[in-house]
C-alpha cells in the first residue's frame, strides 16, 4: 500500500523543496511574471533563487526561501500547463530589454545565448552582447542580502559597460580588472 498519496505527497514535496540545499538547482521551465519561455530557474545554496532570461541576457527577478512548486508545470497528461509557483517572496525584480550594454546605455544590444555551467555555489551563463563574448557568474553574497554578478568580457574591457533597468537610471559597472566587471543586485528584506 502506498502511503504517499494525494495531500500527504503534496505536503511532503513542498516541505522537501523548502529545505535548505547545499548545491545549485536548475530548471528550464515556464516561469511567472512575464519571464521569457526559455527562462531558467536557479536555486542557490542558502535559499536565494533567481530567474535568468537568456533572451534578454539577465536576471529578471530574485526570490528567497524555498525553490519551486513544479506541480502547475507538470500536471500530467491532458492537463493545462501553467507557470511554476515560487516558494518564497520576490526580493528583486527588473524589466526591459538587455540589461548589459556596451558604450551607449540607451541602445539595446543584440544578445545571443550560448550556454551555461553549474558551479558548486553559483552558475555561469555564457552569451554575446553585440558580438562580444560574455561570461556572467552569478552567486549569492555570503550574507544573502544580494546577488553578485561577476561579468568577464572577452577583449572588450576598454569600453564603458552599463546595467540598464527600465524605469531606473543606467549604472556603470564597477571595474574589477580590465576585462571583469561586477554588479550587486540588492535584495529587499521582508518586513516582520
Amino acid at each position: 500500500m502506498n502511503l504517499l498519496r494525494g495531500p500527504l505527497l503534496a505536503s511532503f514535496a513542498l516541505a522537501f523543496a523548502a529545505c535548505a540545499r547545499a548545491e545549485v538547482q536548475i530548471e528550464r521551465i515556464a516561469m511567472p511574471f512575464d519571464a521569457g519561455p526559455s527562462s531558467f530557474a536557479i536555486g542557490l545554496p542558502g535559499g536565494v533563487n533567481f530567474c535568468f532570461d537568456p533572451v534578454r541576457g539577465g536576471v529578471s527577478y530574485v526570490w528567497t526561501g524555498g525553490f519551486l512548486d513544479l506541480t502547475p508545470a507538470r500536471p500530467g497528461p491532458g492537463k493545462f500547463i501553467a507557470s511554476v509557483k515560487l516558494l518564497g517572496p520576490v526580493a528583486y525584480q527588473e524589466t526591459g530589454a538587455a540589461p548589459l550594454r556596451r558604450g551607449d546605455p540607451t541602445r539595446p544590444p543584440v544578445v545571443e545565448f550560448t550556454g551555461y555551467t553549474l558551479r558548486a555555489d553559483a552558475v555561469e551563463f555564457r552569451y554575446t552582447v553585440d558580438g562580444v563574448a560574455v561570461r556572467e557568474e552569478i552567486r549569492a553574497r555570503a550574507d544573502g542580502a544580494a546577488l553578485i554578478c561577476r561579468i568577464t568580457l572577452a577583449g572588450a574591457g576598454d569600453a564603458k559597460w552599463w546595467h540598464v533597468v527600465e524605469g531606473r537610471p543606467p549604472v556603470e559597472l564597477k571595474r574589477e580588472s580590465n576585462d571583469v566587471r561586477v554588479i550587486e543586485l540588492p535584495l529587499r528584506k521582508e518586513k516582520p
